[in-house]
């Protein structure tokens, strides 16, 4: 009994708080917030060895349009400014044959996406909610920095130049549109909102005729954004 009275009560506090937001009702989401992207299985190959990808942080921002349908219902269109990409891991020079080498670190490939997400949310209460959707990252700027610098290896001795290389190259082969699913998690206290979201990848980062044709390259990304209620 006491867990029935429990469940009623908590029914009771959910549509309580559905009472308190009028369907049919327009809202402005203005976001701001950082995000984690990596890209799976990419990397940079030289000739000291394989850099493999790792996870970037980057900033987003936008704003969102909510139409609530009913008490618990609602349908969400967004559009957004993402910093996205991944870093790669440094070369680690394990060469015992004499020579010299260029050794790349602190390198990193970054994309500027406008994301555009459509999305149904369930508000299980006024201040807890869970949506997903489909979302489209059209690719707006990108680049790969690296920074090179020259080791030489004699009979087991290393000695590194002074003189450190910095490149900035376009990347080729990227699709223009990424498509993916969001899945958010949000709380809403006073009209502020923090929002939670994984965007699970639908494309591939590179055409098929792309920087690695048979790879399967998918952009990751965990966002986590405060957004206010107007």
């Amino acid at each position: 009994m006491k867990h029935i009275a429990a469940l009623i009560a908590l029914l009771g506090m959910s549509t309580m708080g559905w009472a308190q937001v009028d369907p049919g009702t327009f809202s402005v989401i203005p976001r701001v917030g950082v995000n984690l992207s990596t890209i799976s299985d990419e990397s940079l190959v030289t000739d000291v060895g394989e850099m493999k990808s790792k996870y970037k942080a980057g900033v987003t921002a936008g704003v969102d349009l909510e139409y609530r349908i009913s008490a618990p219902f609602a349908v969400i269109a967004g559009a957004y400014y993402s910093r996205e990409g991944c870093n790669y891991k440094d070369n680690v020079l394990d060469h015992p044959v004499p020579g010299t080498y260029n050794v790349l670190s602190r390198s990193y490939f970054t994309i500027d996406y406008l994301k555009i997400p459509v999305m149904a949310r369930w508000y299980v209460t006024d201040k807890f909610s869970v949506g997903t959707g489909v979302q489209a990252g059209i690719g707006l700027w990108n680049r790969t920095h690296t920074e090179s610098q020259e080791v030489k290896v004699n009979n087991g001795s290393y000695t590194y130049s002074t003189d450190i290389e910095e490149a900035n190259v376009k990347g080729n082969g990227l699709r223009n549109v990424l498509w993916s699913v969001p899945v958010s998690v949000a709380v809403e206290y006073e009209r502020v909102i923090l929002d939670l979201r994984y965007s699970i990848p639908l494309s591939k980062v590179y055409q098929s005729d792309g920087k690695h044709p048979d790879g399967d390259e998918r952009l990751q990304c965990w966002s986590i954004s405060v957004g206010y209620r107007i």
